[in-house]
């Protein structure tokens, strides 16, 4: 067995004891109520799960209940994702300005936060200013989301009881670690309290091809196969001491859904013609008519969570998308005030596979020193600092949708090792715009993207 869940007393109890073998066992966190948990299922939001049983060196105990969570405040939780999700598609958009596009900032703020509890330093001054919030202000926020999507997921469920299915959001943190590895108990603490993140004991050093494997198993599973390779060849080797992964799903039936597509014009970004499926909305759509841009939402069953496009002025896609901020998509996603615009919205269905470069993308963003083995401290997880660097941080999102609804999912990753209504005004989306997902409590987006070819 190269992998097993792993509690933070079973590593505190093996440190103790000094006892070999596998250690099997669970950390409580946010997770769905299963009658029978994975052995290496992670915490997943929004609904809690009791813990396995724990077995370590001839001690039986059951770990249950949810790690507590800090409380998250709404108001943050929207400029510090939003901003940094602006910043991070932009750095990713310019290796391929003309391709399609879409990022999880809410799967590549978790982990990076995740990060963030075991960096100090310069380190943790560059994450701090990426993420746009500092230490433990990072989990309140993603707790302060997972509270929206949680009252989404209500609101679906009392809009239509009979379709459990409706809309679905299931997210989940877990960390990986190398058996014996020294890993700090307040690291561990940090990973259960603001992310009720699970541990899983790993052998990183004997076979770190079934531990690939393993992560992108588990990956996989919670993505419904949409993501079935996170962590390419050569991304974990027997130098990995700690991976930390999250992954995201959603599924969401639109609350009125479209007509069914009919041909239709789009202008793609290199300014090519090009006949699309587009379709149309049954009813109007609420919408913002701002300076340079138009944006409409769209909300799904129950109306806690919507999609927002925001659509800019013929040939000013590239400056919209530069000045594109926290400010900007709240400000397109307020369709809720009594001056809100009333579009009769006709778009385009589109699918979009992304693997963006989020690396160079969070170098682009000042975080430098994580990436550097000579400048890297992540001494809050062990060791001291320059031991532990991160060796790659990978992300990967997809998104369909179409008159029905959507159907999107997200993980991100990194590896640790060692160093060494009414008729309204028509809308018609013909031309590259930006689109994100977001719950209407916080407006933090959990996608956000860019189509500028429909067919790509």
């Amino acid at each position: 067995m190269t992998a097993s869940r792993l509690s933070r007393r079973d590593l505190l109890l093996t440190a103790m004891l000094a006892t070999g073998g596998a250690l099997v066992g669970g950390l409580a966190g946010c997770g769905r109520t299963d009658p029978a948990p994975d052995p290496t299922a992670g915490s997943t939001t929004p609904t809690t799960t009791t813990g396995a049983p724990v077995v370590a060196a001839g001690l039986v105990e059951t770990l249950s209940g949810t790690r507590p969570r800090a409380a998250g405040d709404p108001a943050a939780a929207q400029p510090a994702l939003a901003g940094f999700g602006a910043a991070m598609l932009r750095a990713v958009v310019q290796s391929d300005p003309a391709a399609s596009t879409v990022i999880s900032p809410y799967s590549l703020y978790s982990v990076l936060a995740m990060v963030r509890a075991g960096a100090d330093g310069q380190t943790a001054t560059q994450l701090d200013q990426l993420l746009h919030l500092d230490g433990e202000q990072q989990g309140a926020a993603m707790t302060a989301v997972d509270a929206g999507v949680a009252a989404a997921l209500d609101s679906a469920r009392q809009a239509a009881p009979d379709d459990p299915d409706g809309v679905l959001v299931e997210t989940a943190d877990q960390s990986w670690l190398q058996r014996g590895f020294d890993v700090r108990p307040a690291f561990l603490d940090a990973l259960a309290s603001r992310f009720g993140a699970d541990a899983v004991s790993a052998d990183f050093t004997a076979d770190p091809e079934a531990v690939r494997a393993a992560v992108n198993g588990w990956v996989a599973e919670r993505t419904r196969d949409l993501i079935p390779e996170l962590f390419p060849n050569g991304s974990i080797t027997d130098a990995t001491r700690v991976a930390l992964v999250n992954a995201l799903y959603l599924k969401a039936a639109w609350a009125k859904p479209f007509r069914a597509p009919v041909d239709g014009d789009f202008t793609t970004a290199s300014g090519e013609a090009v006949t699309v499926p587009v379709m149309t909305s049954e009813r109007t759509v609420a919408g913002v008519a701002g300076s340079g841009w138009r944006s409409a939402t769209i909300p799904y069953l129950g109306a806690g969570l919507a999609m927002t496009l925001l659509v800019p002025d013929a040939g000013t896609f590239d400056a919209t998308l530069a000045g594109l901020d926290a400010a900007t998509i709240a400000a397109a996603a307020a369709a809720d005030t009594t001056s809100a615009a009333q579009w009769t919205l006709t778009m385009p269905t589109f699918a979009i596979a992304s693997t963006p470069d989020v690396q160079a993308a969070a170098q682009a963003g000042g975080v430098t020193d994580l990436f550097d083995a000579t400048t890297v401290d992540l001494s809050g997880i062990a060791g001291a600092p320059g031991d532990l660097v991160v060796d790659a941080f990978l992300h990967q999102a997809v998104i369909s949708v179409d008159e029905h609804g959507t159907e999107a999912a997200a993980a991100t990753g990194v590896s640790i090792g060692v160093t060494s209504a009414a008729p309204g005004e028509p809308l018609v989306v013909d031309r590259p715009f930006l689109f994100w997902i977001a719950d209407t409590t916080t407006g933090a987006p959990l996608f956000l993207g860019t189509v500028t070819d429909p067919r790509s």
